[in-house]
């Protein structure tokens, strides 16, 4: 018959049988809902210099605790406590158990590589991330914002008649009459007011049910801490600002990027051949397509402002050479509040030009304009079409839509 606290290895193991929390009410188990079972700790069986580990050493210091108990193993006094283990013998260990089950796997075999295999201590299950996070942010952790939140139960005046009146009247006359559009340089081309207010109207409410689930709008950050003055989305790919590299999913969730609506690939087509209608009637234009190249977005990056939200001058040149070099224009949409939007050749903002870029217009630049520095510097509140607002309920400030081919 085998001896107590001997294996059939023949040598004598140390077991340490460690007892559950007290049950009831105000017990662990009671409050959290968690089963717990602790597994018999077979001294013997640690791995090879797990004593030293850091995770396992440093035992904590003695005090009164309610349930504390006492026992012995040989000549060596031992503490366990509800909330921690500490074993002392010619090592220390020390085992979290708190609300949780703890399983032990535990061999003094050899593995395949000739390693001691670890010991394993599982806890509750966390979301699995992408380990290259660890080169994004410096947490994964935040809220994805609403760009429409619902509406309070408190009494909201309608827009008056009349401004309903006056914007309708104002998308009929577009319609019949023409829109205001001019070329601001070669290759860059300003449509005022090109979206009509229904399609705004569309375009934020996707955008708000798109930006609530997965790859939804975050404010995007670097390992420093720094964050970008806005809240951002990424349709087709994610574009990361601190790798400045396109993937298939973001960084810091893993969360993969929705797909482009096929309503905002029409708006793009239609608002790059109104651009060539446009630059063939110039004097001495030439081909249109050339100045402004004609490309099917298959990336998206649609960012928030706030009413403080500000981006500074830079050039979008992460997309692929081809793309880039090529001259594959960048086509903007911008809905809610105005925005002042800096343009030039290079990154001084006091020698730029700008434009006010009102809800509806729609901004491209490609060819020669397609490495321009741009940028906003200011967001002017009060600005959004009343009839948006109502309708979507849309946060103060501007939602921008930049459209891409990769």
């Amino acid at each position: 018959m085998q001896q107590p606290g001997v294996s059939s290895r023949g040598r004598r193991e140390k077991f340490v049988d460690v007892p559950k929390h007290q049950e009831g009410p105000n017990s662990h188990e009671a409050m959290s809902g968690v089963s717990e079972e602790v597994h018999p700790v077979i001294a013997s069986d640690l791995p090879n210099g797990i004593e030293n580990s850091p995770t396992f050493s440093s035992p904590r210091s003695s005090s009164s605790h309610k349930g504390e108990e006492k026992t012995r193993i040989g000549q060596t006094s031992i503490e366990i406590k509800c909330d921690n283990m500490t074993i002392t013998s010619s090592f220390s260990i020390k085992l979290g158990i708190s609300c949780q089950k703890v399983e032990n796997s535990l061999s003094s075999n050899k593995g395949d590589a000739g390693e001691d295999e670890p010991l394993f201590i599982k806890g509750p299950k966390t979301p699995a991330i992408d380990r290259k996070s660890e080169v994004s942010e410096s947490s994964a952790s935040f809220v994805l914002l609403d760009i429409c939140p619902p509406k309070t139960c408190g009494v909201k005046l309608k827009p008056p008649l009349f401004v309903k009146n006056r914007e309708s009247r104002n998308e009929t006359k577009q319609t019949i009459e023409g829109l205001d559009r001019w070329s601001l340089r070669p290759g860059m081309v300003i449509l005022k007011s090109y979206i009509s207010p229904s399609d705004q109207i569309k375009i934020v409410k996707q955008c708000r049910d798109l930006g609530l689930g997965p790859g939804g709008f975050y404010q995007p950050g670097y390992r420093n801490g720094a964050k970008l003055h806005l809240n951002m989305m990424c349709l087709g790919k994610n574009w990361d600002p601190q790798t400045r590299k396109y993937d298939d999913y973001r960084l810091t969730d893993g969360a993969k990027p929705p797909a482009i609506p096929e309503e905002f690939y029409n708006l793009v087509e239609k608002a790059i051949q109104d651009s060539h209608s446009l630059i063939s009637k110039e004097p001495e234009a030439g081909n249109a397509e050339k100045i402004l190249p004609r490309m099917r977005p298959d990336i998206c990056r649609v960012n928030f402002y706030s009413t403080n939200g500000r981006l500074g001058l830079h050039q979008d040149r992460d997309e692929s050479r081809d793309s880039v070099d090529k001259g594959l224009p960048v086509v903007s949409f911008s809905i809610g509040d105005t925005a002042t939007f800096l343009y030039g050749d290079q990154r001084n903002a006091d020698q730029a030009d700008y434009v006010l870029l009102e809800s509806g217009d729609v901004i491209i630049f490609g060819g020669n304009s397609r490495n321009v520095f741009h940028g906003v510097t200011a967001i002017h509140t009060d600005t959004a079409p009343k009839s948006l607002l109502e309708e979507t309920n849309l946060r103060p400030g501007r939602l921008n839509l930049t459209f891409k081919q990769y």
